[in-house]
């Protein structure tokens, strides 16, 4: 069919409107107000609908006029009289998303007939003919799910009279696979949006500095500005690192320098604070000559008859190995427990053989090491 060079420029203007960058939020609007410059109609609908499970949601309307029904109400007739409509009927039969009007399957009389479709909805707002045509969401964003159990999107233009042409058809049917890649787009937009979204909270959790080839801070989140005031006594925001951390950050480049053809880890800086343990690990990306602090917080678990029990030892075990902790004597321990030498040294008999050591210091420090608190 030939088209005329306004058709051509308006369908280029319609090409350029649904391409521009958006979310799935933003999409509908442009999409119907970009459709409504090259295919005239007095009511559009973007309509996320199930064939299978007959269900149709409006979730868009662009009209001319204020209509006599509300959306949902629209909504509860559309799912109810679903198949009243013979584009439903036929796409169900023919998986057929292309442009079809309702003039194309039952004239006049026989839509005036319908209850649901025109009685219900399209007599209301003073419809007599509709144009829709199927974006297959469903079957190709994620093929790994069943087309029964997703939404299809719906674009219906409706008009007063029965008067679209196959100018019409064929304008849409052009503009269909583009406005399907279009909302592909929107929908991958999207993501990117909400992956970034979650990132920044990751980010903002750990603690993120990033730093470029040189050193020099390029980003610093919150909290990582939060964690270097608490524990290298900051007291105003700086766009370089506390002189302690820039030594160690000076050290760990040159150690990556020295060994351009290995990617060696970087031993974590840890310094304690109170009851609390500062995490710092340096991450390299040779590839965009940046590299990555990471900034955790640990609290640090306070050493206690009870924290030794977790390590398979029993309630009196626990409190004789603390106070052996604190060099106490067998003798001293006796006297805090009140009970005899030969009972004391009957339990650290039992926690030998528990820790598989020989010597109460040894014992001391194989606990340590089994609850992480020595290295």
């Amino acid at each position: 069919m030939a088209l005329t060079q306004q058709d051509l420029q308006g369908i280029l203007k319609c090409l350029q409107e649904v391409y521009c960058a958006c979310n799935l939020e933003a999409f509908p609007t442009r999409a119907l107000s970009a459709l409504s410059w090259v295919v005239s109609s007095d009511f559009l609908n973007w309509c996320p609908t199930n064939f299978h499970q007959h269900r149709v949601l409006t979730t868009l309307s662009a009209m001319s006029h204020r209509p006599a029904i509300t959306s949902q109400e629209a909504d509860q007739i559309a799912h109810s009289r679903f198949l009243e409509h013979p584009f439903a009927r036929y796409y169900l039969a023919t998986n057929d998303g292309k442009a079809h009007k309702i003039s194309d399957f039952i004239n006049a009389q026989q839509l005036h007939r319908l209850e649901g479709l025109y009685q219900g909805m399209m007599h209301q707002i003073g419809m007599e003919d509709q144009m829709s045509l199927v974006l297959p969401v469903s079957s190709e964003v994620n093929n790994t799910l069943l087309k029964k159990n997703t939404d299809d999107i719906v674009i219906a233009l409706s008009r007063p009279e029965r008067s679209f042409s196959e100018r019409d058809r064929f304008v849409l049917n052009l503009l269909r696979p583009h406005l399907f890649q279009a909302y592909l787009n929107a929908q991958t937009l999207t993501k990117i949006q909400q992956e970034s979204i979650r990132l920044n909270r990751t980010m903002e959790q750990l603690g993120v500095i990033i730093l470029a080839g040189d050193g020099k801070i390029q980003l610093k989140t919150q909290r990582a500005w939060e964690l270097l005031t608490q524990y290298f006594q900051l007291t105003h925001q700086k766009n370089s690192l506390p002189e302690t951390l820039q030594r160690w950050v000076n050290y760990q480049l040159s150690l990556i320098a020295g060994n351009e053809g290995l990617t060696l880890p970087c031993l974590p800086l840890q310094i304690e604070q109170e009851n609390n343990r500062l995490i710092i690990r340096l991450m390299c990306d040779r590839q965009h000559q940046q590299y990555i602090l990471l900034l955790e917080e640990q609290r640090l678990r306070s050493f206690s008859p009870q924290l030794l029990t977790a390590i398979g030892l029993t309630k009196r075990e626990a409190e004789v190995l603390f106070w052996a902790t604190k060099d106490k004597s067998t003798k001293e321990i006796a006297s805090i427990l009140s009970c005899s030498d030969k009972t004391i040294e009957k339990h650290f008999e039992h926690i030998y053989e528990k820790l598989e050591v020989r010597t109460r210091t040894a014992a001391v420090v194989k606990a340590l090491e089994l609850l992480g608190m020595l290295s």
